[in-house]
């Protein structure tokens, strides 16, 4: 089992660690990643932004530079969030998810995830 920290706005946790930040997750996603972290071994520090978070753009801003990976659920954003969207999305360590075929963030990222399962070979022990 992985040995996980939660950490939410306006906290920060500044070790050598492998991080993840989540933005919105649906519920299905949060029940996604608990299940693939729970057969991971590696240490996760696992930053929360979701809708109990209170809105904290810069926070947000800069974990998604600092985070080795970052996880959009873009339908689930609040509008101050969602503005932002684009720009977080453009970042190549962020995957996002999203129903909207409209909207085309697929021409500032290839990083269009329908699952998280392929987070796996990420926590692999090296």
């Amino acid at each position: 089992m992985t040995d996980v920290t939660v950490i939410t706005p306006p906290d920060n946790l500044l070790n050598d660690v492998f991080k993840i930040l989540l933005i919105y997750p649906s519920v299905e996603i949060r029940k996604s990643i608990s299940n693939i972290l729970m057969n991971s071994t590696k240490t996760i520090n696992l930053y929360l932004y979701d809708e109990d978070t209170v809105v904290n753009p810069e926070w947000l801003l800069q974990h998604t530079k600092i985070c080795n990976l970052t996880i959009i659920d873009v339908d689930n954003c609040n509008p101050i969030i969602k503005n932002l969207a684009s720009f977080i999305i453009s970042n190549p360590n962020t995957f996002y998810l999203t129903n909207d075929e409209l909207t085309p963030y697929n021409m500032l990222s290839a990083n269009r995830v329908y699952d998280l399962y392929w987070i796996e070979s990420y926590l692999k022990e090296e």
